[in-house]
């Protein structure tokens, strides 16, 4: 029968100690609970330098997760109101374009003869057709045109008047948006300007429903 051991050079007269004997010998439970505490030490060391920095970025993360919302909230709601404002922008853009049309085929229609006054936008809800709830009536807009014309013998100015209101219901910039609700013909208000008797001219054009 024969047996293994290690012979220490640097010890003479000692036998080597194994790695297997170095547990299990008169010191084995010392060594035991140094090399426990070497492990536990290196597990922290790798805990303190690998999974706490993560922790923390994370924690920090998380922590700004509510102003992140804050800021995307107010910035959702200045978005909104930029939105609102090109909206009203746009449509306000879409009227002058629209006002300078009709302008233009005003300046096109009226006869020398006719004076116009004024000229009048405004929306207004017309009464709701028996049977249907008033808040369901659609507001719809006016336009209401005053004018002059110097008041002549014969028929002249009934003729330019009759031919001013056909030339704008023929022209597409009005008659596209526009059709004849009412119109008047009176005497001003003001009577004889410098003697010349003057017709007061009074037109009335509503929205075409849509």
């Amino acid at each position: 029968m024969s047996g293994r051991f290690a012979v220490d050079l640097l010890h003479p007269g000692r036998v080597a100690v194994t790695w297997q004997e170095w547990f299990v010998g008169s010191q084995g439970r010392r060594r035991l609970g140094f090399f426990v505490l070497g492990a536990a030490g290196v597990l922290l060391l790798v805990l303190v330098g690998g999974i706490l920095p993560t922790y923390w970025r994370l924690s920090a993360d998380l922590s700004a997760i509510p102003r992140l919302q804050r800021d995307l909230a107010a910035a959702e709601s200045d978005l909104g109101l930029l939105r609102t404002n090109l909206q009203a922008l746009a449509a306000e853009a879409r009227r002058q374009v629209r006002w300078a049309d009709l302008m233009t085929a005003f300046s096109q229609q009226t006869p020398p003869a006719i004076k116009i006054q004024s000229i009048e936008s405004t929306r207004s809800t017309p009464p709701a057709p028996p049977g249907q709830a008033p808040q369901e009536v659609r507001p719809e807009s006016v336009l209401r045109i005053e004018a002059l014309t110097a008041l002549r013998p014969g028929s002249p100015p009934l003729l330019e008047i009759a031919q001013f209101m056909a030339g704008l219901m023929r022209d597409p910039t009005v008659s596209r948006r526009f059709q004849l609700r009412s119109w008047e013909i009176k005497p001003p208000a003001g009577g004889a300007t410098e003697g010349v008797q003057f017709l007061g001219i009074t037109i009335v054009l509503s929205e075409r429903p849509s």
